[in-house]
């Protein structure tokens, strides 16, 4: 490679990642001059170029500095250039509207196009055929709307990742859950998954601050947990005019609080903590914080979502700290039967009969607290 094109395609590249994106080479010999470099370290390893995508390049030392949402947004950006007429959709689109998205979720990219576009991208492409869908533009790239793209998320994810995104529906838009759901009932009536989407949506509450508190909460209302209050804002017993808050919150069978901190490194997107922060500073503030906690005379279980999925350390967790829970409750179509918010309500009620949100009369054993 010459010293004027390595030149010029290390001022591409420098633009490129300035912009958020992985470079698309315009021309025919750029992209040759970039093929020859790929993998190349002999001279500088910090020069080192990789494709994370066919037609797609970016500098190595700029991508592993990238968390998973970051590179998919390079990804999307590239693939933007590459394909204008594309559509970004499901969950790819769900994370640029800033929903709460598992970060496995964004090992591939999900756009609408035809069945034939980018078929040598097939590895890290889905291809969905959605018809009349207008675009918005977000953050530069062609996305589908975000209740389109919360639709197509919760209709077919898990429990856990489908209530993380819609938590994090209200939480941005400021809606409540029943006006989500006429929302969702108004514009995908009759479409495959609309059930399991409303009923999703009964349990969806604003209040959890990221997408790994949303999941730890699906797992345990799964689990027959009781229901936490969240978010609970207490005073600094050191300095009344301080406040803040702690996750997950119960009262124990003999009167003693029980307080529930969930890990704050989870691999959803969302901020969890400021970009000028480092991880000294969160978890000095977590043991501040759970240090004044002790204060109340609660139990203070911090726990990190993988032990929360994880049946054994999930169970010794609740066990250990006393927090009250009874029988899993019943699913329909895949979610926990509502029952939290229906009036007249009260746990402890033994065998209780009451009727879902999509008229279907269900008996099943309420938690007990």
């Amino acid at each position: 490679m010459s010293k004027e094109v390595e030149r010029r395609i290390a001022r591409e590249l420098a633009r490129a990642e300035a912009a958020g994106s992985c470079l698309c080479p315009t021309s025919r010999a750029d992209r040759a001059a970039l093929e020859r470099r790929l993998g190349h370290v002999r001279d500088n390893p910090e020069r080192r170029i990789i494709s994370p995508m066919p037609g797609l390049y970016v500098r190595w030392a700029h991508w592993r500095l990238l968390k998973q949402p970051a590179r998919c947004l390079h990804l999307m950006r590239g693939l933007a250039a590459l394909h204008p007429d594309w559509v970004f959709c499901g969950p790819s689109a769900a994370m640029v509207h800033g929903l709460s998205v598992s970060w496995s979720e964004l090992r591939r990219v999900h756009v609408i196009c035809g069945p034939r576009d980018g078929r040598r991208l097939s590895g890290r492409i889905v291809r969905h055929q959605i018809e009349g869908e207008e675009p918005q533009v977000v953050a530069g790239l062609r996305v589908t709307s975000a209740l389109r793209a919360a639709f197509d998320c919760m209709s077919v994810m898990d429990f856990p990742d489908a209530l993380a995104i819609a938590d994090s529906v209200l939480r941005l838009s400021g809606m409540r859950n029943t006006t989500l759901m006429s929302l969702m009932r108004r514009d995908f009536r009759g479409r495959r998954g609309i059930a399991r989407v409303l009923a999703t949506c009964c349990w969806a509450d604003p209040r959890p601050e990221n997408g790994g508190e949303s999941v730890a909460r699906a797992i345990m209302i799964e689990r027959g947990v009781a229901l936490p209050a969240l978010q609970v804002e207490l005073v600094d017993p050191l300095d009344e005019r301080r406040r803040f808050r702690v996750d997950f919150s119960w009262l124990g069978k003999d009167g003693r609080p029980s307080i529930g901190e969930l890990d704050g490194l989870i691999k959803y997107t969302g901020e969890l903590f400021s970009d000028a922060m480092t991880l000294d500073d969160v978890l000095r503030g977590e043991r501040r914080r759970e240090a004044r906690v002790t204060a109340y005379d609660a139990r203070v279980a911090r726990f990190s979502l993988d032990e929360v999925r994880n049946d054994e350390s999930f169970w010794k967790i609740i066990e250990l700290y006393r927090i009250p829970y009874g029988p899993a409750p019943e699913k329909v179509h895949g979610i926990p039967v509502f029952r939290a918010h229906i009036e007249g309500w009260r746990p402890g009620l033994g065998e209780d009969d009451f009727v879902t949100p999509e008229g279907m009369h269900v008996r099943c054993r309420v938690v007990a607290a």
